[in-house]
């Protein structure tokens, strides 16, 4: 940790100028430090599985579902489970299958299920670099919201299908049945359904234990951290998913266990979170950087020339065939530009590379030639792509967010549009996304919120509430502009002068 945060407050105070993401620069500092390692040690420093499963990767969920946009989220979530499902499965399927053509050409003779079983570990994605240049430029919300939520179910979908794969990997391809493939499909569906409400019941746990620990607000923050992290052992230990269990914990924890803390308990589960989740990945990054001196590597140039292409141009086609799809039902149109950004910002990393080594390498006896593509497939995209994404997105003008703070009038008036729309489909007899918003919020407000929340709120508090808050952003906007006038005024030369 020390490490890491030392690197950090290097990198960032000494290159100003150079437009690095924090992954890249990771890599750097863990291929230096395997410099050095390779010189002293006589064997190789590696990322143990338990690890990553057990300690790396509960935070990094947890801060991905937590900070989830939710209204956005469900705005756009037909949008989102296309992109995250059938676009996970088709670059599985496709890269696979390109895989297993190309196999007369590799080093080594390769099972067509251990080629799936990696198609499926590389299509995780990982947009980290790529979302805080959004968050710096001011994207608009609509791409935004479909790379984050794409992003954080892929690597869902990703986790469920490979640990459904490496058992049938285990089996081994000249033993498999088609009950094996019925079992595994079935069991995909289980195993989610079964991650969710685990996710679910933790989260409803989270809400009520905040409620009755308002006078320890000192040990709120604890309870936000460590509930969703038992929602994820509970999980894997009764062999459902364990990351659908803790993104779903906390996306759903966050709208009660805000209502129950104070403002102080607030600030620390959302600077921790993101301390904790930011060092858990830059620590992948290390062991990455210092995998690359590792004596086990196997480097096979049609094997990685293949896969570094497969992943590339499928996931252009899949991005545009199914931007197309989501298109024809959309209001909101997703436009060539943001489809482009998106199929762009496909980088791999630290699950793509967490998942790579905890491959056994008894059942896949490739696992050295898969690591070693790994590595490449994720320098490859970190290093060009992250790089290249923020002066490509002011070249292609991508499409800003509207920075104007809503007043209290147009909040208004977006609830009784949304009123309005919902009697339109009533008279019309269809029962749309207006209908359903309009009864789940119902549902939370009298059944949900008054248990969840010490205080029940009523619509009328709901209207207060939003205008302190408006008002209070709109007074921070106004301070920074006089700051931003007064650094201005003192920075200009003339200004020294009568």
């Amino acid at each position: 940790m020390v490490f890491i945060l030392a690197v950090k407050l290097l990198f960032h105070s000494r290159a100003q100028g150079l437009k690095m993401p924090d992954s890249a620069m990771m890599i750097v500092a863990g291929f230096c430090v395997g410099t050095m390692l390779d010189w002293f040690l006589p064997h190789d420093v590696y990322l143990d599985p338990d690890l990553f499963f057990l300690y790396l990767l509960p935070p990094i969920a947890l801060e991905a579902g937590y900070f989830m946009p939710n209204r956005l989220f469900f705005r756009n979530i037909g949008t989102i489970l296309t992109y995250a499902i059938a676009g996970t499965l088709w670059n599985i399927i496709t890269i696979g299958l390109t895989l297993y053509l190309f196999s007369d050409f590799y080093k080594i003779k390769i099972a067509f299920i251990d080629l799936m079983l990696f198609s499926t570990l590389i299509s995780a994605v990982d947009p980290v670099a790529v979302l805080s240049v959004f968050t710096e430029i001011n994207v608009n919300e609509l791409l935004y919201i479909c790379v984050f939520g794409e992003s954080l179910l892929n690597d869902a979908v990703t986790i469920v299908l490979y640990h459904a794969l490496s058992s049938m990997a285990i089996i081994g391809s000249e033993h498999l049945v088609l009950n094996d493939f019925l079992r595994a499909s079935g069991g995909f569906f289980l195993v989610a359904i079964g991650g969710i409400l685990i996710g679910v019941i933790g989260a409803a746990a989270t809400g009520l234990t905040t409620r009755f620990t308002k006078e320890l607000s000192h040990s709120q923050p604890l309870v936000c951290l460590l509930f969703p992290y038992l929602a994820y052992l509970i999980a894997e230990l009764g062999h459902y998913s364990g990351i659908l269990s803790i993104v779903v914990c906390g996306l759903f924890m966050k709208p009660y266990v805000r209502r129950n803390m104070g403002e102080d308990a607030t600030i620390t589960v959302k600077y921790f979170l993101k301390t904790i989740a930011s060092h858990s990945e830059a620590m992948i990054f290390i062991f990455l950087g210092l995998s690359t001196f590792s004596r086990n590597h196997t480097w096979d140039p049609w094997f990685i020339a293949v896969t570094v292409a497969s992943c590339f141009i499928y996931r252009f086609i899949g991005t545009y065939l199914f931007s197309a799809i989501c298109n024809k039902f959309r209001v909101e149109k997703i436009g060539l530009v943001e489809q482009f950004i998106m199929a762009y910002g496909g980088l791999r990393g630290a699950i793509c590379y967490g998942l790579v080594m905890t491959l056994d390498k008894d059942s896949i006896p490739a696992k050295d030639m898969f690591v070693s593509t790994t590595v490449v497939m994720i320098v490859v995209t970190v290093f060009a792509q992250g790089s290249t994404i923020r002066p490509l997105v002011h070249f292609l003008q991508v499409k800003k967010k509207d920075n104007h703070v809503p007043t209290v009038t147009e909040i208004m008036v977006t609830n009784a549009r949304d009123d309005v729309m919902e009697g339109i489909e009533a008279i019309a007899g269809i029962h749309g996304q207006y209908f359903w918003r309009r009864r789940l919020s119902q549902f939370d407000r009298e059944f949900i919120r008054p248990l969840m929340t010490e205080k029940m709120s009523s619509r009328g508090d709901e209207l207060v509430e939003k205008y302190n808050r408006v008002k209070s952003t709109s007074s921070q906007a106004r301070l920074i502009q006089s700051l931003n006038l007064i650094n201005n005024d003192s920075s200009d030369p003339l200004s020294n002068h009568p």
